[in-house]
């Protein structure tokens, strides 16, 4: 013998769990928000130690934000460009990696291809430096500006 559902009742049920999961979301968004919004000011007042601090804990939360990564590997780069030799080489790393995050989450972002292109150019071999990739990247940021030039047009 089946028992009836109480169809009611599991609706409510469902329709509480969505609502406590979104609400969920909404505060991590804030908190993330927060946290990175503290890291640009820490960012431009060249605290960059506190802006890594600040951006790690805001990409925990939203891996997803580009300008996360973007401003996240900027820090990461001031402060190598301000301290020791093996530290340097450690920071430079980390803003490879998240710069190339930060373009392959927003591939049509200037801003971020023109950091990664630059990083490319800059950097040694045996940092992720080269030639190639970067001008592939002035390439692309090349076909993009003028698809933007033509919209405006």
């Amino acid at each position: 013998m089946k028992m009836p559902i109480k169809t009611g009742f599991n609706k409510l049920f469902i329709a509480l769990l969505c609502t406590f999961a979104f609400s969920g979301i909404a505060i991590a968004n804030a908190e993330s928000e927060n946290l990175f919004n503290s890291g640009l000011a820490h960012f431009e007042d060249e605290k960059y130690s506190e802006a890594i601090k600040k951006l790690k804990v805001a990409v925990e939360i939203e891996p997803q934000v580009a300008e996360y990564h973007h401003i996240l590997a900027k820090s990461y780069g001031r402060e190598a460009e301000r301290t020791n030799w093996f530290k340097a080489v450690k920071y430079a790393k980390k803003t490879l990696v998240h710069l190339e995050i930060a373009a392959e989450l927003d591939s049509q972002n200037i801003d971020i291809l023109d950091d990664l292109m630059d990083y490319y150019r800059e950097a040694p071999g045996f940092l992720g430096g080269n030639t190639k990739k970067a001008n592939k990247i002035e390439d692309l940021i090349n076909k993009i500006s003028n698809s933007e030039d033509l919209a405006k047009i």
